[in-house]
């Protein structure tokens, strides 16, 4: 028998997203095994009229994996541990 481990929260902090899109990329090739943004589980969206401004969101197929957080550059998202979401 296989215990599937359960995924840990991604937490995002907008205000240290540079946009770079390194997490949609990461988290497309998981998924599609290529690089497909449009198929990603995470979303970054530059807001209106603000240049250095973007919205993280994630998509409800988003199974937490964390890809994201692992190759964030900046920060921007985060994974918590397992003692934080107990």
């Amino acid at each position: 028998m296989t215990v599937k481990k359960k995924a840990l929260p991604i937490m995002s902090d907008s205000s240290r997203c540079y946009g770079c899109l390194t997490c949609q990329l990461y988290c497309s090739l998981r998924f599609e095994k290529a690089v497909n943004l449009s198929k990603a589980r995470i979303k970054i969206r530059r807001l209106v009229n603000k240049d250095t401004e973007f919205e993280i969101s994630f998509t409800e197929d988003c199974d937490n994996c964390g890809i994201c957080a692992r190759r964030c550059f900046y920060g921007a998202l985060t994974q918590k541990k397992a003692q934080e979401a107990a």
